[in-house]
């Protein structure tokens, strides 16, 4: 089928995209592939959501300033289209492929396996990694248990009017400007939405079929919480797909207080510490996810020596930049002007790793450090601690898993002193431009 200006395409669902040492891509959907250049990285990204021909060739105009660069880039699009990626919403291609996948999930509780090479982020409700969870949180839970502290009674609680099912392959519409970086998330559905009231972020929780159905009986009002069993109600309740009647209410108010004081620490101490910036439960799944992609060798040792030593990163991968977009409305609540996310990295510091004083590109006016993941687990006073020079003085500043640390590096020297050996330490850096800024293209040297 021909092409024209109006045409509305989107990319296919479960794309493998593979790259040569030549810069020469390979997409393969369907069972065809097409080889490209890698134009196709560009013009993927652009249809992750539906978008008209005569836009994307806009966009691509706006990307490629030499006319040798756009004639090709529209042809790879047209190349793509041809071989299947990217589907005609007007003509139907996507109810094919979404009925298809419709019939296959009919059939179990699955979809089908991926190729034992691929990874894929699952924050599964009915096997969360329990032991990932951050030990600050499980002793908290020990503590109260054995304190004989009591919870909100599950016959008290009430569905959280912040979640969202997602049976398909697609976001529920109201969320998917807010979801643009889930190719490597599992294929496996359904999954709820859950946002939180405070932080304003998404996480996403994988569920059976059968607690997906509660979840469509709590919110038809056909079930009450009260009736669920005890298990899943508790499942529920630590996702807080369940929530005291007043819980979400003082969550707002709770985080409203904490963005007033970090803006205060902005201006104060030239830096912001947000604690507990993501859900344990979703903690848990980010460490189980990059060990494994850490193990498989996806990771790669720094090519900077100057910089960092005994570390290995990862730029831009996918479920980072989930992260990062789900923090960056955050991040504006605290900054005193709007931002965007520009690029992010993730990085395993290994014994002996250290990184040497340094300030980065002026184009990042924020970074943001988070802990994802730490090996032994210390407590706060015995963290590897980033140092950040604020008036002449060396400040330390030691985080827990799940917390971050907000700063100028582009104005502030920053730097880490060896780690210590028997330990080793995952962060997730992620720098932010300010909201009229050119993308940029550099990566940094965090």
């Amino acid at each position: 089928m021909k092409l024209n200006p109006e045409t509305v395409l989107r990319r296919r669902s479960y794309l493998r995209l593979s790259l040569n040492s030549s810069n020469e891509a390979q997409v393969s959907a369907g069972g065809k592939t097409i080889k490209c250049g890698l134009h196709a990285l560009a013009i993927l990204e652009l249809f992750s959501r539906p978008l008209s021909v005569a836009d994307a060739i806009k966009q691509l105009g706006g990307r490629y300033a030499a006319q040798g660069e756009r004639v090709a880039a529209i042809a790879t699009l047209f190349r793509l289209h041809e071989g299947g990626v990217l589907l005609d919403v007007s003509a139907g291609d996507e109810a094919a492929e979404d009925s298809g996948a419709a019939a296959h999930d009919d059939d179990d509780e699955s979809v089908e396996n991926p190729p034992s090479d691929e990874i894929h982020f699952e924050c599964a409700l009915d096997e969360p990694a329990q032991h990932l969870i951050p030990y600050r949180e499980r002793a908290a839970r020990a503590a109260a248990r054995e304190e004989g502290r009591q919870t909100t009674p599950h016959a008290a609680l009430e569905l959280n009017p912040r979640v969202a099912l997602q049976t398909g392959d697609r976001p529920p519409p109201h969320l998917s400007a807010r979801l643009t970086s889930l190719d490597r998330f599992s294929p496996r559905r359904p999954l709820v939405w859950v946002e939180d009231a405070g932080t304003e972020t998404l996480a996403p929780y994988w569920l059976t079929r059968e607690r997906a159905r509660a979840v469509e009986q709590l919110r038809a009002g056909t079930i009450a919480p009260a009736e669920l069993d005890a298990e899943v109600a508790a499942a529920f309740a630590e996702a807080r797909i369940l929530i005291a009647p007043d819980a979400e209410a003082a969550r707002v108010q709770s985080w409203r207080r904490t963005c007033e004081e970090l803006r205060g620490d902005l201006q104060t101490a030239q830096y912001a510490v947000l604690r507990k910036i993501i859900h344990p439960l979703q903690l848990a799944a980010l460490r189980r996810y990059f060990r494994a992609l850490d193990g498989r060798g996806h990771l790669k040792a720094s090519s900077n020596k100057h910089y960092a030593h005994h570390r290995r990163s990862i730029y831009d991968e996918e479920t980072a930049r989930f992260v990062q977009q789900q923090i960056t409305p955050l991040v504006n609540r605290i900054t005193p002007a709007p931002v965007r996310p520009s690029h992010c990295q993730v990085s395993v510091y290994q014994p002996g790793a250290f990184l040497r004083r340094h300030k980065d590109q002026p184009q990042y006016v924020w970074n943001l450090s988070l802990v994802l993941d730490a090996e032994p687990e210390l407590e706060e006073a015995r963290a590897w601690p980033i140092c950040v020079e604020v008036g002449g003085q060396a400040r330390e500043v030691r985080l827990e898993i799940g917390d971050a640390l907000l700063y100028r590096g582009s104005e502030f020297t920053h730097w880490r002193d060896v780690l210590p050996g028997g330990q080793s330490v995952t962060l997730l850096f992620s720098f932010f431009s300010p909201a009229d800024a050119e993308n940029g293209t550099t990566k940094e040297q965090q």
